[in-house]
């Protein structure tokens, strides 16, 4: 499990992603073993490599004075194939992008779109209004809006430190 922090504005967001660890060992494994393959004639494609493998969409969260933004690129799937949730301060996001019954028995000699499923999970700031969530899909891309509760727009309070 992947664990990135990003600050922006000193506000830490915790991004939490479930990825394989061995998986661009794999990858790279997979490509010398196709080179050596390809080298001696021997085919090298196999449909299984392609399908229920763990995608990992690209997000950027997105702050400003009124709202908490996560935009994701999810291309090849439909609004249906999307779960967005919020539960105990935590963004989730889950999606499943399916083999087409078009592909079933395409004899492919490369493939490299990416077929499977994936979870992100995002770790929430106080100071947003989760009951006003809302998210919208377009072409490839979703984005989840989380609006600032009202008291989080006034200013810091300043403690000052007392010498004991």
């Amino acid at each position: 499990m992947k664990i990135e922090t990003v600050k922006e504005k000193n506000v830490p967001v915790s991004i939490q992603s479930r990825r394989n660890p061995f998986l661009s060992m794999q990858k790279e494994l997979d490509n010398a073993m196709n080179y050596f393959d390809r080298w001696f004639g021997f085919p090298s494609f196999s449909r299984r490599e392609f399908e229920n493998l763990t995608l990992m969409p690209a997000i950027d969260i997105v702050e400003d004075d009124e709202n908490f933004k996560a935009e994701v690129e999810i291309p090849g799937m439909g609004v249906e194939d999307i779960k967005v949730s919020i539960e105990d301060g935590i963004l989730t996001i889950k999606g499943e992008k399916t083999v087409s019954r078009k592909d079933k028995g395409k004899s492919y000699k490369m493939r490299e779109i990416s077929y499977g499923g994936y979870e992100r999970s995002i770790a929430l700031p106080n100071s947003l209004d989760t009951e006003k969530a809302k998210a919208s899909f377009k072409k490839g891309m979703l984005w989840v809006t989380i609006p600032k509760k009202l008291e989080s727009a006034k200013k810091p309070k300043e403690i000052t430190v007392e010498k004991v």
